[in-house]
């Protein structure tokens, strides 16, 4: 008598089937991480890019609150410490109609040097 099942390599097939199905998880998981990865790289980019700008346009703002600018467009330049190091910007004043005024900056390009941003608009008084 033969008491031998014809089961044999189930276990090696078991085996396989269970690496693929890790194999295909694996592969969903890290796209998932990949993407995430890629967006937060993005969005740190984006923040040191704009974090000098965003604060030249601050100080346009304020110093908007002190006084009107001496001329129309009215441009100036001014040093900003951001975390990659010190930047200059060029912040111009224009208006856009009846008492109100655009705040614009950029980086100053390489070679300018507009006239720096001053403490007050305010007139001065003698």
């Amino acid at each position: 008598m033969k008491n031998k099942t014809p089961r044999s390599g189930f276990a090696m097939m078991l085996v396989l089937v269970f690496i693929v199905l890790f194999l295909g998880f694996l592969g969903v998981a890290l796209r998932q991480t990949a993407a995430a990865l890629r967006i937060e790289s993005v969005r740190i980019m984006q923040i040191q890019r704009d974090e000098g700008s965003v604060h030249a346009v601050a100080r346009g703002l304020a110093l908007l609150e002190t006084g009107l600018p001496p001329a129309d467009p009215y441009v100036c330049g001014i040093d900003i410490n951001t975390s990659t190091g010190i930047r200059s910007f060029t912040v111009t004043f224009a208006t856009e109609g009846e008492g109100q005024w655009s705040v614009q900056s950029v980086a100053t390009p390489a070679g300018d040097s507009p006239q720096m941003m001053p403490a007050s608009f305010a007139p001065e008084t003698p």
